[in-house]
């Protein structure tokens, strides 16, 4: 350190000894000194007058300390660090205040945990699923996975206007409710802040007044949700009549309102805002830097100049959704080394408050990831009497019984998973029995809904499925889906389905499709064909109504081909004819995967079964399973089957078709085989079998050796000989579908390209 930065340190240390000895004179005054108008000015006012009189009796003995801490997403895990710095001096904390993630931090520990115990609750989320709405994929039915896996964009509207039911942010925060419920057992009723083992205030933004929401009485659990609601990403939380925003869009920094409640000391800490544009790097960064400076400048100079001990942790190179692993322990270290740089000035205060440490005045709160509490009952808000009957099928809880945060989170999902409702979020609440009540506080989401699902490959170019689902997302009554693909083979399908409270689903569909087709005769490789029909499908079926891991349906098909149409080298065929072809059917899928695309352990079992009365049998299966070998490489394989028995089968559609990577895509038991690119049509058994040798080698990036065989023939004593196939994938996992790019090879001597971007459809 030079000798004029010894001397400037040396000069505020000696201005701040002076400013110490004053403040414990009662020279400051409190007045006046809050930037903002508040939402609740009467409710303010009893918090600052209870909070300065606890003061008052403190500073009998020494001068009153509180910590601010400031907002700035990710980048807030650096107030751990100071945390723990500020632990090791012993200094005491007479209040907490933050703002946004400043808030949740400060939230925290109010609650009575400690910096280090902070630390591990940080490094334990799973930051990914905390910033999203997801629950895990076990409890979401089967038809909704296979939904979610075809769509990138599902909108939930009501009837009367679409505009106004419209999210009104890109997340809920469900996970962020979860984790705050998870860690605030013991303070989950409506309490005053005061109560808490150190006194807390945390801002948030009212939206509709724009005014300052200074949280400090209430529901601790929606005072920390919606001080981090960041506009845009996260949707507001309405309480009573508020409707709350990230209180950075007001006072991202509020030393005021520490000031105001009668804090003598006050040590900041704030997380500035990017210089430049390599610090705004996602549309996070983007909306905290607009809401950032949208609160005012003054406002935060004015802040600035409340703070005795103003720390500024160095987070270049983060922003706001920098929640990787090893960037919040870097963090983390970050914030405890900006606070030694202030050691002077932390020893001065030392020196007149002493090094007790924070004394905590009521008990820390539970945290349910470690101990487990006894449930006395279980309380619903939300949900009507009729809907009550199939959640209480489907609650994994029992009254008595000792649960910890898997089983309260896997009740929770279950009752999400019947996407029903927006949200659901649970409490624990203290009800004197030496046990807590369990209120599912639901939000029902509007009753329709719109998907959107894009893709792009060297086989189509270019795809889109739209979906309209009205009263989908009711848990039982009529429901209608209207699909339209549009494609090289557009499809258009009307589906009515009865689901009641308890029992099977019942339903009918309507489906007819034109496809174009360009392919390749049995084993005669040169001969290519050129194939255009129009079929219509109309079925009759039951089927299971929300069995999360069991795909089944039986009924009725009857099936039409008013127009086809073949070109090859040697034949052109064109027919009229509305002939019929009536099926019953079976289908069945068992799937233990835990994911559609990227798969890293589970397995998956199909059976197919269709009937002609003119006593053809079709049967398809199919085994494929995921072994993890270790975290960055997996073990996948498959294999499936087709065969037509009995008599000869006089419907073209039903043949034996292999090709492509996509299981369905011209027909809907056509069997993927990517060592042929398009279609090929194959004798009455066919069997293929494949492996993928996966590597994880950056985040979401893949690399795939692949490894496949095809064999079909007229009966087994008399299959055609093998096709083998081998390949390179690449692939990568984007939030609006898989990106593949695979080069391949074939026993033929074919050598091929596919490209794709999307979910399948």
């Amino acid at each position: 350190m030079s000798k004029d930065m010894k001397k400037s340190s040396r000069i505020r240390e000696i201005l701040l000894v002076l400013a110490l000895a004053l403040i414990s004179g009662g020279a400051f005054a409190q007045d006046n000194i809050l930037v903002n108008i508040s939402y609740a000015p009467q409710a303010d006012s009893v918090f600052f007058a209870k909070s300065r009189a606890r003061m008052a009796q403190i500073r009998k003995t020494r001068p009153t300390v509180a910590v601010v801490l400031a907002g700035g997403g990710a980048k807030g895990a650096s107030h751990i660090g100071v945390l723990k710095y500020l632990e090791e001096k012993g200094i005491p904390v007479d209040l907490v205040a933050g703002t946004s993630m400043g808030g949740l931090m400060g939230g925290m520990y109010a609650m009575g945990y400690s910096a280090k115990e902070i630390d591990s609750i940080v490094k334990t989320i799973d930051w990914n699923m905390m910033m999203s709405d997801n629950i895990p994929n076990d409890f979401y039915s089967y038809e909704r996975k296979k939904y979610k896996g075809t769509y990138i964009m599902d909108v939930p509207f009501e009837g009367k206007s679409f505009v106004r039911s419209l999210p009104s942010g890109f997340l809920y925060g469900l996970n962020v409710y979860n984790m705050i419920s998870n860690i605030s057992v013991g303070y989950q009723h409506d309490i005053d802040f005061m109560e808490l083992p150190t006194p807390f205030c945390c801002v948030a933004t009212e939206i509709v007044t724009q005014t300052e929401k200074r949280w400090a009485k209430g529901s601790l659990i929606d005072a920390m949700r919606s001080t981090m609601s960041i506009p845009g990403y996260f949707r507001p939380v309405r309480v009573d009549s508020m409707i709350l925003a990230d209180g950075g869009t007001k006072n991202n920094f509020p030393t005021d309102v520490a000031k105001a409640a009668g804090a003598d000391i006050i040590i900041g800490v704030e997380l500035s805002l990017p210089k430049d544009y390599t610090g705004v790097n996602n549309i996070a960064d983007i909306l905290m830097q607009t809401a950032r400076y949208s609160g005012g400048g003054e406002a935060h100079n004015r802040n600035v100049k409340n703070a005795t001990v103003y720390i500024t942790p160095d987070i270049s190179g983060f922003g706001t959704l920098s929640f990787g692993t090893q960037e919040i322990a870097t963090l983390i270290d970050r914030g405890y080394e900006a606070a030694a740089l202030h050691e002077r000035e932390l020893d001065s205060i030392v020196r007149i408050v002493g090094n007790g440490g924070r004394q905590l005045h009521n008990a820390k709160a539970i945290n349910i990831t470690e101990q487990k509490v006894k449930v006395t009952s279980i309380v619903y808000k939300g949900i009507t009497e009729k809907e009550m009957k199939y959640i209480d099928v489907i609650m994994p809880l029992d009254v008595g019984k000792e649960y910890d945060k898997e089983d309260f989170e896997a009740a929770q999902s279950a009752i999400y998973g019947t996407m029903a409702f927006s949200h659901v979020t649970y409490r624990l609440i203290g009800d004197g029995a030496d046990g807590y009540k369990v209120l599912f506080s639901c939000e029902k989401r509007p009753i329709h809904s719109l998907g959107f699902g894009l893709r792009a490959d060297s086989e189509e170019w270019l795809a889109a499925i739209f979906n309209v689902g009205f009263w989908k997302n009711n848990i039982f009554g009529h429901e209608v889906n209207a699909t339209l693909r549009l494609s090289m083979s557009p499809y258009l399908k009307v589906d009515w389905t009865f689901r009641p409270v308890v029992g099977p689903r019942v339903g009918a569909s309507l489906k007819t499709q034109f496809r174009t087709i360009h392919g390749s005769e049995a084993r005669a490789l040169t001969s290519r064909y050129y194939e255009q029909s129009l079929r219509n499908e109309l079925c009759f079926y039951i089927a299971d109504k929300h069995w999360n891991l069991v795909d089944l349906s039986f009924g009725i098909r009857l099936e039409n081909t008013p127009f086809y149409r073949l070109y090859s080298e040697t034949t052109f065929l064109e027919e009229h004819s509305w002939r019929t072809y009536p099926y019953l059917y079976l289908h069945f899928v068992y799937d233990r995967k835990d994911n559609m695309y990227f798969p890293t352990r589970g397995f998956r079992g199909s059976l197919t079964y269709d009937y002609t009365l003119i006593n053809t049998h079709f049967v398809s299966a199919s085994v494929s399973g995921a072994i993890p070998v270790c975290k960055f490489f997996t073990i996948l394989g498959s294999v499936n089957g087709r065969y037509i028995l009995g008599r000869p089968n006089k419907n073209v559609y039903m043949d034996n078709y292999v090709g492509g990577a996509m299981n369905g895509r011209y027909y809907d038991h056509q069997i993927a085989f990517f060592g042929i690119n398009g279609e090929r049509t194959c004798d009455e058994l066919l069997t293929t079998a494949d492996l993928d040798f996966r590597f994880k080698v950056y985040k979401k990036c893949y690399v795939s050796l692949l490894a496949a065989a095809m064999h079909d023939g007229a009966w087994l004593k008399s299959m055609n000989k093998p096709i083998y196939a081998a390949g390179l994938k690449f692939s990568y996992q984007s939030k609006f579908g898989p990106l593949t790019a695979n080069v391949h090879w074939n026993s033929t001597n074919k050598v091929g390209i596919y490209l794709s971007a999307g979910y399948d459809f």
